[in-house]
């Protein structure tokens, strides 16, 4: 049924994604192996350290806090961890596409074929994001559910009033079905962020894979990028911890912290954080005007960055098409 509404070049019977997925499954065993290992070790020790945070370093016990709490301090870290992997894989699993063709010596093949070089590149990106990474995909969703319903499970507290109670005195005054309404905006924009964010990586990488012509050049070009992801990611981290700390972000206006807050949410951490009602309703929503409006705006920026990855892409098949 899902496959029936992709489109031919995103569905698993299409010829040239299933070459690019059973190249990927012969890969050699060894390989797959240490690169699960590493990952399941790297998850493992975001895990320990999330707990050790959460703990205090082992002074308290997180499970004697509320459920949301406890779960939110625990899988931060790890969460933020296995997004970073699924970005930065992204990238590396698109950046030397053109490199592959050329060494498996299909590239001319596909430029001298009507539409060759679309169906190559849309179905490569498709590979990367709708197949090959859709385990690591999985889980990052799978805790956004989880904390999704540790959310709903909050608003059972103080006999149904605890929405109430969070909504009294915010700015822009509003009711509590609006408030249930923005809330659920935000929750969806938190399940889809990972999918378009994810999108829009492959996309960059293809991107490079046909801008770039030296291979030492293009792996230069993805280091940089990596480490620009991985330094906005954690200077957006240091920032919303600022926020948290009882002096706050001194010498920021109101706007300014929105801003921060809505980026952070949209290219951080993908909002995972503010399905922490404690955190999103109990600290942005008290302290930062507008704040309850975050929610809509991750919707438009995804619509944004879902328009901007179909931009890139025709971008990265038009230079594709030129390329010798």
């Amino acid at each position: 049924m899902i496959q029936r509404q992709l489109p031919p070049w995103a569905r698993a019977d299409n010829p040239i994604l299933r070459t690019l997925l059973g190249a990927a499954r012969t890969e050699g065993r060894r390989a797959r192996l240490v690169r699960a290992f590493f990952v399941m070790l790297g998850g493992g020790l975001a895990l320990m350290v999330g707990y050790l945070i959460a703990s205090d370093y082992n002074t308290t016990n997180p499970l004697e806090r509320p459920v949301s709490q406890a779960l939110f301090e625990i899988l931060f870290y790890p969460v933020l961890f296995f997004q970073l992997v699924l970005r930065l894989s992204a990238l590396g699993m698109t950046v030397g596409a053109v490199a592959e063709e050329k060494r498996r010596q299909t590239w001319d093949s596909l430029r001298a074929t009507v539409g060759g070089v679309a169906l190559a590149l849309r179905a490569r990106w498709s590979a990367v994001v709708l197949y090959r990474l859709r385990g690591l995909l999985a889980v990052t969703i799978l805790a956004r559910i989880v904390m999704i319903g540790a959310l709903l499970y909050d608003l059972t507290a103080f006999s149904g009033e605890y929405l109430n109670y969070l909504v009294g005195g915010i700015i822009p005054q509003i009711s509590v079905p609006v408030a249930v309404l923005l809330l659920s905006l935000m929750m969806t924009a938190s399940l889809l962020l990972p999918l378009t964010g994810l999108g829009l990586d492959a996309a960059l990488g293809l991107l490079v894979s046909t801008a770039v012509r030296q291979r030492l050049y293009v792996g230069l070009v993805q280091i940089l990028l990596s480490l620009i992801r991985v330094g906005v990611v954690l200077l957006l981290v240091l920032a919303v911890t600022r926020f948290r700390d009882p002096a706050g972000l001194t010498g920021t206006t109101d706007a300014g912290t929105w801003i921060l807050l809505a980026a952070f949410a949209a290219i951080g951490d993908w909002g995972f954080s503010f399905l922490y009602l404690g955190f999103y309703g109990g600290e942005v929503w008290a302290n930062v005007p507008y704040g309850i409006l975050i929610g809509p705006a991750l919707l438009l920026f995804i619509f944004m960055q879902t328009a901007l990855t179909d931009v890139i892409l025709a971008l990265a098949i038009r230079r594709g098409e030129r390329r010798e």
